[in-house]
């Protein structure tokens, strides 16, 4: 009998070591299992009370992994939120630097974005409220610094061009438009749990809609250049 007919035995295929995965596919795979894991779980419970261990316990990997792609849990935190709020901040980038006059970004595109963006995802409203809002919140920092301040500290520069284009008054306190227009937009998803037994919202794509028009509408009413006639004068 030949060499070349002799049919090799069957090996069993050498067992990976944990540490760096194989294969880009692979890698984009736990990565994104990790984020998916620490979102729902960060969702239930404050930053401090899910461990690292329990993270990747819920991704069905090797607690290695979460150091591997993210350094530590404060970097898998900042990576899920950059994930999440990335995007938004993004178009929201995109509407402020419009070329023409017409691609500019109105108080309605800047409540679409953040609104669906919370109503996709009702973890981050909870999670600014536990991790950002309360007293010692441990990421209030890292929040202003690298999300608040990129899309809520780009508010007033909106308004102050809404008042150029003649939409809204010329008197409005852009600060104070500011504060209104966050109230406007963060509010209704940090209240969600007290509205859905007091109001019985649902927040589905077709509500999130009827709140994006209803808060511009409030919005450029309340702002707008004809005063009220109940307006203090």
């Amino acid at each position: 009998m030949s060499a070349a007919a002799v049919k090799p035995k069957n090996r069993p295929a050498p067992r990976r070591r944990p540490g760096r995965p194989r294969g880009e596919t692979h890698t984009g795979a736990i990565r994104a299992a990790l984020l998916k894991a620490a979102r729902e779980l960060f969702a239930q419970r404050d930053f401090k009370a899910a461990s690292v261990r329990e993270i990747a316990a819920a991704a069905r990997v090797n607690p290695a992994m979460v150091h591997y792609h993210f350094g530590d849990k404060d970097g898998l935190y900042r990576a899920m939120l950059q994930e999440t709020l990335g995007p938004v901040l993004q178009k929201v980038q995109e509407l402020m630097d419009g070329g023409g006059r017409e691609s500019q970004a109105s108080i309605h595109d800047a409540l679409e974005a953040v609104m669906t963006m919370l109503a996709h995802e009702p973890w981050v409203a909870r999670l600014i409220v536990r991790e950002v809002l309360a007293e010692e919140g441990p990421f209030r920092e890292l929040f202003i610094r690298e999300f608040a301040a990129r899309g809520g500290g780009r508010v007033p520069q909106l308004l102050e061009r809404e008042k150029a284009n003649g939409r809204i008054r010329k008197d409005l306190d852009a600060t104070l438009g500011a504060l209104s227009f966050m109230s406007m937009a963060l509010f209704p998803f940090i209240a969600l749990p007290v509205a859905e037994k007091v109001f019985g919202i649902r927040m589905t794509d077709a509500f999130t809609r009827r709140l994006v028009d209803h808060s511009t509408r409030m919005f450029y009413e309340g702002a707008g250049r004809k005063p009220s006639r109940h307006a203090s004068r």
